[in-house]
């Protein structure tokens, strides 16, 4: 995915790394607060759709949350 050519605001690259950081966790709870109004792509929605119908026809099929961390811990080394 192509990032979008977004200005630095004013003063963030004087910033530390750590104060960066929490600016970026400062806004992400503001845009946070009102989840409804995030844009969701119809491609995420497709493949929510899937995946549910896909549990709704067998449960038990589901994969573990651990189970899927160590599956991807093994593809990392």
């Amino acid at each position: 995915m192509e990032r979008a050519a977004i200005p630095e605001p004013p003063g963030f690259a004087e910033l530390s790394k750590a104060e960066q950081v929490l600016k970026l966790q400062a806004l992400w709870g503001c845009i946070a607060e009102q989840p409804g109004d995030l844009p969701v792509p119809g491609s995420h929605l497709e493949f929510a759709e899937v995946r549910l119908a896909e549990y709704l026809r067998d449960p038990r099929a589901l994969t573990r949350p651990t189970k899927f961390l160590d599956r991807l811990a093994k593809k990392r080394r």
